[in-house]
């Protein structure tokens, strides 16, 4: 693990992250993903955070879902930025009060330093829009792998 990491989330805070991305992928044919950053790096910094969290939806493969249904949780904790992208299947299945719920419990978690909390709230109220609008199916896979990416 990165030692930069040590300040927001232990392994056993990852672990717990990736188990509850599994959990809600059980039910459910979306995929979420975490990606998660200290920093920009360097040459990062030529780009906005948003277009970095749109280069990893690509780059993870998330945009490449079959029912186009993936999620990401993008964060960089030292600039206190967070992006939620969802793919074009579940986008508009989010109503707008969601997101807003999403964005004032993200925002009172973190500034609180609870990290987790905020992260596993945000895959509870997505996962619960995923199994509701895009049930599992029988031949459902697991196409993007769970652990949390952190670059």
């Amino acid at each position: 693990m990165k030692n930069w990491l040590d300040k927001y989330l232990t392994n056993y805070d990852l672990q717990r992250i990736k188990e509850e991305i599994e959990k809600v992928e059980q039910s459910t044919s979306g995929q979420i993903k975490l990606s998660i950053r200290e920093k920009r790096k360097f040459y990062e910094k030529l780009y906005k955070p948003h277009e970095l969290a749109v280069r990893d939806f690509e780059k993870l493969g998330i945009a490449l879902t079959k029912h186009q249904t993936g999620v990401l949780i993008f964060l960089i904790f030292e600039e206190r930025f967070y992006d939620i992208l969802a793919d074009e299947g579940i986008h508009s299945k989010i109503p707008d009060a969601m997101w807003a719920d999403i964005e004032s419990r993200i925002i009172q978690e973190f500034r609180n330093e609870g990290y987790l909390n905020g992260i596993l709230h945000i895959i509870d109220r997505i996962g619960s829009v995923l199994k509701e609008e895009f049930p599992r199916e029988s031949d459902d896979t697991n196409e993007i792998p769970d652990d949390v990416s952190v670059n």
